[in-house]
């Protein structure tokens, strides 16, 4: 009787136990429950806001030039309560927009890099101006797309004896004017209103800053060469003094801002480069899209030299308000060099190599070993035709009399 006795107190023990082994796992699975329920709220949520910051982009950047720069302005774009937040701001030839969407203690943003479209119908590969002296091809070169020349047709040299060309030309030509269009574009950036930094105070060498952020400027005086160091984001790189861009520098999607740049053989990076008078890209360099160089000077002589095998994805802009001091500026296009998108120098240019876009130029010249030559080009490649159509170059002309369209480069 007593082992009975003893069996059936085990018995209760052991159903307690159990018991209290399935409440466990009862309210666990509740819990599990409960909060799947509230993980699945907050990712509803969190798509909703993601969609509700789209709609707001999209709104946005159909009216870009409602906004001013560096003022935050607001939309409800469903009129539900929930507002979404946008900033222009300037950067270089392009803008960002920041787009910021916010609920409760949700926040969602996008930051995207924004160009103007060129939604013209006109296929301009090449501009020179008309002084009344013929543009003259020779070698192999190449053109296609319509071009607007002195006295509306160009003619072949001989340079340097030769006997005979391979010039091909494909599109329309038209008589250009006596002067070269005006651009739209005037790039000023006061770096006084920002942030300054010694490079000394950038931590292992690596600095990246968003464009959420505000602007930071890395003071370069006194650093004539820029090496091993890692600069990203919303950066301008200032120097007063001559600037030397090694291999080693990493550079993405900053300004630099130097009287002469001059960027090492072997470098790989994206940066728009602000000079006063001088800007060498030498052999091998490859300044990724969306790269320029940016000068406007009527006062010294300037110069851009875009070396043998350099890469430029982007464009060139060489301005100024005088005729006198287009006499002083110069560019030159190497051999085998190749840039991609559209050029504008209101002074002399020299192509040896590929220009997929187009080009305007007050005139052309050639320099070879044994002689100079005025509006002749040699052994070049202008093709516009090959430029991708959703390619979005500078916005050098903008649209009179049409929309500007913008659209998204890349999104940060």
């Amino acid at each position: 009787m007593k082992i009975k006795a003893h069996y059936k107190a085990s018995s209760l023990s052991n159903a307690i136990f159990l018991c209290l082994i399935i409440s466990i796992i009862c309210g666990s699975l509740v819990m599990i429950s409960h909060y799947q329920n509230v993980l699945n709220d907050k990712l509803e949520m969190s798509n909703h806001l993601i969609s509700r910051n789209n709609s707001a982009f999209n709104y946005y950047i159909n009216n870009l030039e409602t906004l001013v720069f560096n003022e935050v302005a607001s939309v409800d774009v469903f009129d539900d309560g929930i507002d979404s937040y946008a900033e222009k701001k300037n950067w270089g030839f392009y803008d960002i927009l920041v787009i910021k969407t916010v609920f409760k203690n949700d926040t969602i943003s996008k930051i995207t890099l924004i160009g103007e479209k060129e939604n013209s119908s006109d296929d301009l590969v090449l501009y020179a101006t008309d002084y009344d002296k013929p543009l003259k091809l020779s070698g192999k070169t190449r053109i296609y797309g319509t071009q607007k020349v002195p006295n509306g047709k160009t003619e072949q040299a001989y340079i340097n004896n030769q006997i005979g060309n391979d010039v091909v030309i494909k599109g329309a030509q038209r008589q250009s004017e006596d002067k070269l269009p005006k651009i739209d574009k005037v790039i000023k950036i006061n770096i006084g209103s920002y942030d300054v930094i010694s490079l000394g105070e950038v931590e292992d060498g690596v600095i990246i800053n968003s464009f959420e952020k505000e602007t930071k400027v890395i003071d370069l005086n006194g650093v004539g060469n820029l090496s091993n160091v890692t600069c990203k984001g919303n950066l301008i790189l200032a120097s007063k003094n001559p600037i030397e861009i090694e291999a080693t520098a990493r550079l993405n999607d900053v300004l630099l801002m130097a009287p002469k740049v001059t960027i090492d053989s072997g470098f790989k990076g994206n940066v728009q480069i602000i000079a006063e008078e001088e800007v060498v890209i030498n052999e091998k360099a490859s300044l990724m899209y969306p790269s320029s160089i940016y000068i406007k000077n009527d006062i010294d002589s300037v110069f851009v030299n875009i070396k043998k095998d350099a890469k430029l994805a982007g464009g060139v802009v060489i301005d100024g308000n005088t005729y006198k001091g287009a006499l002083k500026r110069k560019l030159i296009i190497g051999k085998d060099a190749t840039v991609i998108g559209n050029i504008y120098c209101y002074g002399r240019t020299q192509v040896e190599g590929e220009i997929i876009g187009s080009i305007h130029t007050d005139r052309f010249f050639l320099k070879t070993k044994s002689s100079s030559y005025e509006n002749v080009i040699l052994n070049a490649i202008i093709n516009r035709d090959s430029l991708p159509k959703a390619f979005v170059g500078l916005p050098l002309f903008g649209n009179k009399g049409n929309k500007r369209e913008y659209v998204s480069i890349k999104t940060f």
